[in-house]
This record gives structure tokens, C-alpha cells and sequence, in this order.
């Protein structure tokens, strides 16, 4: 047993001094600093010698001589025949990426393997080489991995994000008025309570005997029927620039050059009132018989009114208050089937621009004189009817 020792040591200084001869101290200290190593292997595939950080992937004490390659490197088990198309030159070289070894503390080290053919320059080897060069790239690795990780989880927030904006869309076009919700997003209305006085018109549009209809259909038939209503209500307000700022039961309230700026608020609130019913009109002709008729009594009013958020701490509500809201409500009231009412300051607005007839002064509650209220019969160049109605007909 000694002899053995005596010479598995005699054969490890050997393989050390010849190590040390081909790797001068140089080239040693920068594969050190850059955790490479080397070893070259005859065309047995048997190690001659070794140099460089060897002892960053095994302990260099232990390794029996001769050591065949494919114990020191078992990940080329299999390779044979690749090994030996480089000895032969038909492969320039061969390259194995993140092979990962257990250190003796239990740590994890990543080593990239390059397997090249060496042709030695003494006369005495006349075979060809390998030269094998396994670099540690755990340092590398690790990084990768971390970027990686956190690519995914930058993937992971940019998807919740996109669903988070995708659920604010959807809150922004179905729960909040969509000019309102753009200007909340352009910091032009700031979520706060309070508001600012200016100049509106307001629309109020109004189901005539909702309630005894309703009576005569299913729960089904009222949800489907006031659905439609409010929706022909709403696209007219929309698309002539109005703002729906509050569904009451079966009703709309809109409000107009509010919080866009619009020269000719009074004419766009004339123009939807006018617009639906023309609207309603058409659904009555291609609607169920079983379904009673309904129609629209609205009213419009223009003056100044304190435009803005009002509502409690955790509920705000974007709307317009005042006397002049208070009088297009009353005017709704008053309007009959059908019918489109203006009040003075409206008439005053659009005057040039439509056919209307005045009729006789009334009397609101909680207004000490009589208002003055025009029937308005017709709007000059009411292009929206027309590209309405040929949606609805190809909606139907």
C-alpha cells in the first residue's frame, strides 16, 4: 500500500512540474483571475497534464494518474466518436454551454467546455492532442439567471398592468361619461369635490307612461326595452357631443359645452333632442307589436351653472347644478310625447337655425314668473338623423 502511495504521489508531482513547466506564472495568475482551466489529453482520450483554476471544479489533490477524460469530465461520456473527429480534424472544435457541479461546500458552479485539436510542437509527439478549457461562468450565470428572473417578473407586471388598464378602460367607458373619463386621464377635471361656474345647456329626456307600460311586461321585457330607449338617448347625446351625467330610472340628463368647450352647446342640445326623437320614431316602426309604444318628452335649457364633482368623501359624481338645470327638468316635465322644448335662453342660441313655435308662458314650481318655452319643430341641416337612422336599419 505504501509502494502505491509512493508512486500515485511520484506520478502527481510529475503531472504538477510539468504543469507548472507548460504554464508560466504569467499565464497562471490570468487563468486564475479569469477561473480557467486547462488540461491535454492524448488520442486515448487519457490526461497528460493540467493547469490553470482546476481547483475551482475539483480537488486537484485527489486526482489519480493516469485520469482518463471521461472520468474527469463524464458529460462527454457518449461523445466518443466526436472526440475523435477533432483528433482528426474534421470538427474544428466542440463546445459544451452551462454544465453546472456540485462544490464539496454544496454550492453550484456553471462551467462552459471548449474541446480543441492540439498539435504539439515537439518532435517526440507525434499524435494529435486535445486541448480541453473549461472556464467558470458561474459568476455569469447567476446574473443571467437574475436577469431572467426579473424579465419574467417585469413580464409578469407588465401583463397585470395591461389588465389593470384593460379594467380602467372598461370602468372609463361604461361607468364614467367618456369625455369625462378622457379629461380626468388629461388632468383636466381634477378628482376632487367642488366645481366651477359656467355656461351650459342642459337635456333632460324623459319615457312617457313608463311606469303603466312596465306594469304590462315581464322584469325581462322592461330591462330590454328601457335598455334600448336609453341607449337611442345616449348615442343622439353622444354624437352630438353631449355629456350623459346621470341615468334617473327612466331618464337621461345630459349636459352640454361641459368639459369641453363648445361654441354652439345650445344648437349640439337641440340637435340630439331633435335626433331622438326621430330615433325613437323608427325603433316604434320595426319594434314587437306586444310591445307598447314609448316616446321621449324632452327638455332644454341653457344659462350658467356650477359644473363640476359633487357627491360624499369615497363617492363623487361628475354633474351640473343650479337654477338652470333646475328649469330644463321642469321644462322636460311639461314636454309631451314626442316633443322637443327649449327654454328662452336656448331659443336665443339657435333662433337662426331652426323652425319653433313659442307657446304660452308657464308656470314652474318654485319660480316666481312665468317661462317662456319654445316647441321646436325642425333643425336646419340635421345631418345626424340621417347617418343614425341607416345605423339602426343595419343594426336591425
Amino acid at each position: 500500500m505504501r509502494e502505491k502511495a509512493l508512486v500515485k504521489m511520484k506520478n502527481t508531482n510529475a503531472m504538477r512540474l510539468l504543469t507548472e513547466k507548460n504554464c508560466p506564472p504569467l499565464l497562471q495568475l490570468l487563468l486564475s483571475e479569469q477561473k480557467i482551466g486547462y488540461a491535454i489529453v492524448d488520442h486515448h482520450l487519457t490526461i497528460l497534464h493540467y493547469g490553470g483554476e482546476l481547483t475551482v471544479f475539483l480537488d486537484t489533490q485527489d486526482l489519480p494518474t493516469p485520469l482518463p477524460l471521461l472520468d474527469f469530465i463524464p458529460e462527454l461520456n457518449g461523445c466518443e466518436d466526436i472526440l475523435q473527429d477533432i483528433l482528426d480534424g474534421v470538427l474544428p472544435h466542440f463546445q459544451l454551454e452551462n454544465l453546472n457541479r456540485t462544490l464539496p461546500d454544496d454550492g453550484l458552479c456553471y462551467l462552459n467546455l471548449t474541446l480543441l485539436r492540439y498539435a504539439p510542437t515537439t518532435s517526440f509527439d507525434a499524435n494529435p492532442q486535445l486541448l480541453v478549457i473549461l472556464a467558470d461562468t458561474t459568476a455569469w450565470a447567476q446574473t443571467q439567471q437574475t436577469l431572467t428572473q426579473q424579465r419574467n417578473e417585469l413580464s409578469l407586471l407588465k401583463h397585470t398592468l395591461n389588465e389593470t388598464n384593460q379594467r380602467l378602460e372598461f370602468i372609463l367607458q361604461y361607468y364614467v361619461p367618456r369625455e369625462v373619463g378622457k379629461a380626468l386621464m388629461e388632468k383636466r377635471i381634477v378628482p376632487k369635490l367642488g366645481g366651477e361656474e359656467r355656461e351650459v345647456t342642459a337635456l333632460f329626456a324623459d319615457l312617457r307612461n313608463y311606469t303603466s307600460i312596465s306594469e304590462q311586461l315581464s322584469p325581462n321585457q322592461t330591462i330590454e326595452m328601457l335598455h334600448v330607449c336609453l341607449d337611442i338617448a345616449t348615442t343622439a347625446i353622444a354624437e352630438s357631443g353631449g355629456v350623459v351625467v346621470n341615468y334617473m330610472g327612466d331618464a337621461v340628463m345630459a349636459i352640454f359645452n361641459a368639459p369641453n368647450e363648445q361654441p354652439d352647446h345650445a344648437q349640439r342640445a337641440v340637435q340630439a333632442g331633435l335626433t331622438i326623437q326621430a330615433m325613437m320614431a323608427l325603433y316604434q316602426q320595426n319594434s314587437d307589436d306586444l310591445i307598447p309604444s314609448l316616446h321621449f318628452g324632452v327638455g332644454i335649457n341653457t344659462g350658467i351653472a356650477v359644473v363640476g364633482n359633487i357627491g360624499a368623501q369615497w363617492h363623487y359624481q361628475y354633474t351640473a347644478i343650479g337654477d338652470t338645470i333646475n328649469v330644463a327638468s321642469r321644462i322636460c316635465s311639461h314636454a309631451k310625447p314626442d316633443e322637443v322644448l327649449i327654454g328662452a335662453n336656448t331659443y336665443a342660441h339657435v333662433q337662426n337655425s331652426i323652425t319653433a313655435q313659442v307657446l304660452a308662458p308657464l308656470r314652474f314650481k318654485g319660480k316666481s314668473q312665468k317661462i317662456t318655452v319654445y316647441q321646436v319643430i325642425e333643425l336646419a341641416k340635421n345631418s345626424l338623423i340621417q347617418t343614425l337612422k341607416k345605423t339602426l336599419v343595419n343594426d336591425s
